[in-house]
């Protein structure tokens, strides 16, 4: 199944992997959704090796840490989400980005450092990582990017 889904989702042309970019906020959504995170992860940190400023890559791989509560990597990830998703001028993303999910990324951040969760609390909510039929928390700026063309 792992490599039906990224054969899905990536397209091999001369050696070079070239990002399906036909709804890509559904593609990912969808295996965020179905359980597949690790195959979301996998597809962050492909196009994160292609632009390590890839704004997409940057938000679907802080989705992940948030999700599996991966401490040591949360705040790196959210702040990289911030410095470049700062930089992006688009009208749907700005729209959305600005108008809720910053905020939202700068109070996750200001929780955990305020209220840090002890290992116990970290192993007890770890395994709602893995429940299917979540929605991803920052998900909508995949969409607002798709809308913005950005995945053309």
């Amino acid at each position: 199944m792992k490599k039906l889904v990224i054969a899905l989702m990536l397209t091999v042309v001369g050696g070079n992997a070239v990002f399906a970019q036909t709804n890509f906020y559904t593609n990912v959504t969808n295996l965020w959704y179905q359980g597949y995170k690790t195959n979301v992860l996998e597809i962050a940190e492909q196009r994160l090796n292609v632009n390590s400023n890839d704004i997409a890559g940057l938000i679907l791989k802080a989705e992940y840490h948030f999700a599996f509560l991966e401490m040591s990597a949360i705040s790196n990830a959210y702040l990289r989400v911030i410095q470049i998703g700062d930089t992006i001028t688009t009208t749907n993303f700005v729209k959305r980005y600005q108008g809720i999910s910053r905020e939202s990324i700068i109070g996750i951040l200001d929780d955990f450092a305020e209220n840090p969760m002890t290992d116990q609390e970290i192993q007890a909510e770890k395994p709602k990582a893995l429940i299917k039929y979540k929605n991803m928390t920052h998900g909508r700026l995949i969409e607002a990017l798709q809308k913005d063309g950005y995945f053309d």
